[in-house]
């Protein structure tokens, strides 16, 4: 744990939580902020509104326009999920420490410099009518539940003060959801740290599937850029998404479905925590739509589900959307830069940040080039370090906020009824570029790749670039017609798993950071086992845990580690990972064979790039999603640069990671085989934001639980190499299912449960199932809300 977050966690009022929990009070605290859910309320509303919550605390709202929809929605959102809100506004707005005390303050400087809350602003006055309104609607929504009871118990251990809701506030969480989907600029902050520390030749056999160029060469100071992508990752931590990232979309044609009519599915792969970064809702307005599926708190609407008529889903492309640009200073005046030959000025915004316990508040300035602000001279500012030599700005997609916004296109897809009126609505999703999946009760099924991608006049992306010339400017985005897409393609299917989506004769390019395709590979495996798919047969494959990387490794892996010298426990372990690879390669919890595998792989990573990359670069190549692609090169024999000069190889490596790792095994877990259980070394915990605090963890945590899967597996469980034995923090917070035949049949789950109120019966009581791999019913007919009524809340007109 970051000695940043160690002072969070022990300054979030630790002696009042104590003293809450020693008096007794905290159950009266816990009970009394719970969401109402039977009667009637007097608010802001035109027409009467009814709110149903389901078994399982699921609201369903009925309203006669949509206005009273959003402003009820927004109010059953600051019910259930508002200090998660509250620390998602806070996170994106750089307010964290006026709560939480200096140790927030890099956080709140940096998210100021990306300038989330910047282009809110920019933003609401481009907005549309219907859109401004739905937003304010919700704002309005989400302030009246303070005026109808008290705030949620973390407000009470934390000291924080509710400000009024406004529109800003939700669109800035919408644009920290598109930074945390397409932030690639951490890669090329490795790629600074390693050009400078290897040269371009040695890096350049890192990826050798693009070209470097000498010019992004950048004189940063030691550490420099690993402090600025901490940075980059905690900008995520305290918001929406947490670390981890993926997704498995796919839909399947009629003419491959038992029902004769298509079939979804969608799992995103983000933040596992508590509450769900998710919510499930059921809007209705009576006459003109209704729809369900899941938002993220604090945004109206419904990000991904179903209506009457269509279904849809997404996961992220990984596109490459930000650069780095390196900036040269006028030597006069540190707010000019030069480019093309004469020096331009740069927009100054002065920057005013409230610390919690100190009298006076901070200032400091973001400086804006043509390219974006300047990120660099962060690190000068909130004392981490002296100033970096090269000035570095950061040029991203989100910045422009011309046309399209990822709020209106899906509050039109919300409600879309065919083919043509859902393009219509893709058009506006700029950012973050996404694969979206389609399907409709005409029988149509459909992809595309959807998203501002920038086409470059020159390089690809993949390191900092000069800013003072216009040789790297981008040229324009990739056309929305020429973006990868496909609609009721003859196999009767479509899947995008982050995946390589284009071959090498498409002419634009979007990333180098794919996903290896190993999840792509399995979904379309099972979707080609059977004649007929059912909804059920969906379900089964979200939560595959089939390997298809041991797949791959079996026939390298096993003649190299045979030709080992090795004991005979060692033998033991080499018989159990060959019969794992062999017979059945599936990340089982209650299975052995994955756990030697998982490590080997570790180990041998860290035996291949380690020695060359140093301890603390080694840390960083890990965050970037490079690891898994470089070792396959490797392996696979692409790369056969990266370890000229070292005298190591790759079989060496292999061998001396294996042998470490059965060395770590026994040390952890006892000389005993059947002890070295997948899930004893791979489990999930639901963790609050205040839960790593004792005794608070026992409170607002749901863990640990032992899980299976891994990164690489259709039922995906991702896990940080740096920390073993591995804590899973990345999976699928919701699993959907659409059935376009009969779309009230339709499933899902969600982890934890629809209240993010400690004391709720709603709180956790989806876990147990989404542990298991069981689903619920997306109660959708009115006949079915009906029958599972637990609790209607009228809202009148005043």
């Amino acid at each position: 744990m970051s000695k940043a977050k160690k002072i969070l966690l022990f300054s979030l009022s630790g002696v009042l939580a104590l003293g809450v929990i020693a008096s007794g009070g905290s159950y009266w605290f816990v009970r009394h902020s719970l969401a109402k859910t039977d009667g009637e309320l007097i608010l802001g509303v035109s027409k009467p509104v009814s709110i149903v919550r389901d078994d399982y605390g699921i609201p369903h709202i009925y309203a006669s326009n949509e206005r009273d929809l959003m402003f009820a929605q927004g109010y059953v959102h600051a019910q259930d999920r508002l200090w998660q809100m509250e620390l998602a506004r806070r996170s994106v707005s750089g307010t964290l420490a006026e709560v939480f005390g200096e140790a927030l303050l890099p956080q709140d400087r940096f998210n100021r410099t990306i300038g989330f809350k910047r282009m809110a602003d920019q933003l609401v006055a481009k907005l549309d009518e219907r859109t401004k309104e739905a937003l304010q609607a919700y704002a309005d929504g989400v302030n009246a539940f303070r005026e109808t009871g008290p705030l949620p118990i973390e407000y009470t251990l934390t000291g924080a003060a509710f400000e009024p809701w406004q529109i800003k506030d939700s669109i800035a969480i919408g644009k920290n959801m598109a930074w945390y989907l397409g932030d690639n600029a951490i890669t090329e902050l490795f790629m600074a740290s390693s050009l400078k520390k290897l040269g371009i030749d040695k890096t350049q056999s890192l990826v050798p599937g693009v070209k470097l160029v000498e010019e992004g060469t950048v004189s940063l100071k030691d550490g420099d850029a690993r402090k600025l992508a901490d940075l980059m990752h905690a900008s995520r931590r305290y918001g929406i998404p947490g670390e981890g990232l993926g997704s498995n979309n796919w839909v399947v044609a009629g003419s491959k479905s038992a029902t004769g009519k298509p079939l979804l599915a969608n799992d995103m792969h983000l933040q596992l925590g508590a509450p769900s970064i998710f919510y499930q809702n059921h809007l209705s307005v009576s006459g003109q739509y209704s729809v369900t599926g899941v938002i993220f708190p604090g945004l109206p609407g419904v990000v991904a589900g179903h209506n009457e008529h269509i279904a849809w889903g997404f996961t992220n492309l990984n596109p490459d959307v930000q650069d780095l640009y390196m900036e040269k200073p006028n030597p006069n005046n540190k707010h000019q830069f030069e480019y093309a030959g004469r020096y331009e000025d740069a927009i100054v915004i002065e920057e005013t940040f409230r610390v919690k316990g100190w009298a006076e508040p901070v200032r400091g300035e973001t400086v804006i080039t043509r390219h974006g602000p300047i990120i660099t001279d962060i690190v000068k500012e909130i004392g981490l370090s002296e100033q970096s030599d090269q000035p570095l700005a950061l040029r991203w997609t989100a910045y422009d906020t011309g046309t399209g916004n990822e709020i209106t296109a899906w509050l039109m897809m919300n409600k879309a009824k065919n083919r043509d009126e859902f393009e219509q609505a893709m058009r506006q999703f700029t950012a973050p570029a996404q694969n979206i999946v389609y399907a409709d009760d005409q029988g149509n099924i459909g992809w595309r790749a959807n998203g501002r991608i920038p086409i470059r006049s020159k390089g690809n992306g993949m390191q900092p670039v000069p800013g003072w010339t216009d040789e790297y400017e981008w040229k324009s985005y990739i056309p929305w017609e020429e973006l990868p897409h496909a609609w009721n393609p003859p196999e009767g299917y479509i899947a995008t798993a982050n995946n390589r989506v284009v071959d090498d004769k498409y002419p634009y390019f979007i990333t180098y950071n794919w996903s290896e395709s190993y999840r792509a590979d399995r979904i379309r495996e099972m979707l080609r086992e059977k004649a007929q798919l059912t909804l059920q047969d969906m379900q089964r494959m979200q939560g595959d845990w089939k390997n298809l990387q041991a797949v791959q490794y079996r026939d390298i892996w096993l003649p190299i580690l045979k030709r080992g010298s090795w004991n005979a426990a060692q033998q033991q372990a080499l018989r159990t990972l060959e019969e794992w690879m062999r017979d059945h390669p599936v990340d089982a919890p209650d299975l052995v064979g994955p756990s030697i595998f998982h490590v080997t792989l570790d180990k041998t990573i860290q035996k291949l790039f380690e020695p060359q990359l140093g301890p603390a670069l080694y840390a960083d190549f890990l965050t970037t999603g490079l690891s898994l692609i470089s070792v396959n090169e490797l392996f696979t024999g692409k790369n056969k640069n990266w370890l000229d000069g070292t005298g190591g190889t790759v079989e060496q490596a292999l061998l001396d990671g294996f042998e470490e790792a059965l060395r770590l095994l026994e040390q952890k877990f006892g000389d005993r085989e059947e002890k070295w259980l997948w899930g004893a070394m791979h489990t999930v915990t639901f963790e609050h934001p205040l839960g790593a605090i004792k005794p608070l963890n026992l409170m607002f945590n749901d863990g640990p639980h032992p899980y299976g899967g891994s990164s690489v597996t259709v039922g995906a469980a991702s896990f940080s190499r740096k920390q073993w034995p591995y804590k899973v923090v990345a999976g699928a917070p919701w699993r959907f299912t659409a059935d376009l035949s009969n779309l009230k049949a339709s499933e899902e789950i969600m982890i934890m449960g629809a209240s993010g109120q400690l004391g709720s019966a709603h709180y956790a009581d989806q876990t147990s199932m989404w542990l298991d791999g069981r689903y619920k019913t997306m109660y959708f007919d009115e006949a079915d809300v009906t029958a599972h009524t637990k609790g209607t809340l009228v809202l009148r007109p005043r």
